[in-house]
């Protein structure tokens, strides 16, 4: 963890910051996401145009890591805020087939993916309200990287290691009260409560 990161300090909001590959209406529809599961500001904001982007050797993938460095290298002039950048490309890792995001634990910046997300790229109707709370669970993860927290064995915390978007989906946007517990106090808001969570559409086994 960097001793200068963001995980022992308290959180004035989150940035949210468009990027490469969004469709019209996405980032918008993320913030409010977002916006009603933390109890922190979340505003969008303009880091500028990041390109090109460098690809995964071989792949047309986004690499995950390059960009998180350039992320991190925008974040600095935010101060206390954490800064996550949302792309509609496709990210990936020499090493993984793809991520939904990345982050450094107790790090400044996260970049996270909308195209493992959209409900299209599995042969189902578009439906912008399950991306965007998809959205917003994959954002709420990552920033729980940068408040300190490491992948949780529960199965319905959001900190959950998530290798497929059903995984995802059975994990929810929530945290559960130990990981809540040492989160900041607006991003802690996200904890779980009990309540029955909406059954979600099946996946078809479209690529």
């Amino acid at each position: 963890m960097s001793p200068d990161g963001l995980a022992e300090r308290p959180w004035p909001g989150i940035y949210l910051a468009p990027l490469e590959g969004l469709v019209p209406g996405e980032l918008e529809q993320a913030l409010a996401a977002l916006s009603a599961r933390t109890g922190l500001a979340c505003r969008p904001t303009d880091v500028g145009r990041i390109a090109p982007l460098a690809t995964v050797p071989g792949r047309t993938q986004v690499d995950a890591d390059r960009l998180l460095v350039r992320l991190e290298a925008r974040s600095e002039e935010l101060g206390r805020a954490p800064l996550v950048g949302l792309t509609g490309r496709d990210l990936g890792l020499a090493l993984f087939t793809f991520v939904f995001g990345r982050a450094r634990v107790g790090g400044h910046a996260a970049v996270v993916s909308t195209a493992r997300l959209r409900p299209e790229r599995y042969g189902l109707p578009e439906d912008p309200e399950l991306a965007a709370r998809r959205a917003a669970g994959e954002i709420l993860h990552e920033l729980g990287h940068l408040a300190g927290r490491l992948h949780c064995e529960e199965l319905d915390c959001v900190m959950r290691f998530a290798a497929s978007v059903e995984a995802a989906d059975l994990r929810g946007d929530r945290f559960c009260p130990s990981c809540a517990a040492a989160l900041p106090a607006g991003l802690a808001r996200a904890q779980k409560t009990g309540e029955r969570r909406a059954a979600l559409p099946p996946i078809s086994s479209a690529p």
